[in-house]
């Protein structure tokens, strides 16, 4: 389960005596994430997210250890899809006694969608979740933008005060 609370401060806010654990970083994986097979039996809608999801920049950030709870998450939608289109047909049925009552279904939609909900913000597919997972991605984006434009600028040279100080020696 992930962390709870606040996202911390950036380090350069921070105040105070104790010594700051560094933040965690989010590796950047290669681009192109080959779809594995989906699980069998998914309808054509969730297919299509199915390969939606794949294709997407949060499929980057998955492993191999991730793909079950990911196959569970989709077959999920299958159900959450079916009970829905059910439900949708009859919001109330007769019950065992003859009264009427919501359907059955209806409640099992709504357990499912719960569930759904949890996976997909362990998996980085909530807005707010893509936002925890993008700062770390934008901050390792800026530094490394800021170290290119350090060398570019030192290659350039300005040659006004000869100083031909290594920038790679500032990082170390």
């Amino acid at each position: 389960m992930g962390r709870r609370g606040p996202l911390p401060k950036p380090s350069e806010r921070v105040a105070g005596h104790r010594a700051r654990e560094p933040g965690r970083v989010l590796e950047l994986l290669p681009a192109a994430v080959q779809a594995p097979d989906p699980p069998p039996g998914l309808t054509d809608q969730v297919l299509v997210s199915w390969e939606s999801y794949w294709a997407s920049d949060v499929a980057a950030a998955a492993s191999e250890v991730d793909l079950p709870l990911i196959r569970r998450l989709f077959v999920m939608y299958d159900q959450y899809a079916q009970a829905i289109e059910v439900v949708n047909k009859a919001i109330v049925v007769k019950g065992s006694t003859g009264q009427i009552r919501v359907n059955p279904l209806a409640d099992y939609a709504f357990k499912l969608a719960g569930q759904i909900l949890r996976l997909e913000e362990e998996l980085g597919l909530t807005p707010l979740a893509r936002q925890r997972l993008g700062i770390a991605v934008a901050e390792r984006y800026r530094s490394l933008d800021e170290l290119n434009r350090s060398l570019t600028t030192h290659e350039q040279g300005d040659g006004e005060d000869g100083d031909d100080v290594d920038p790679r020696i500032a990082l170390a």
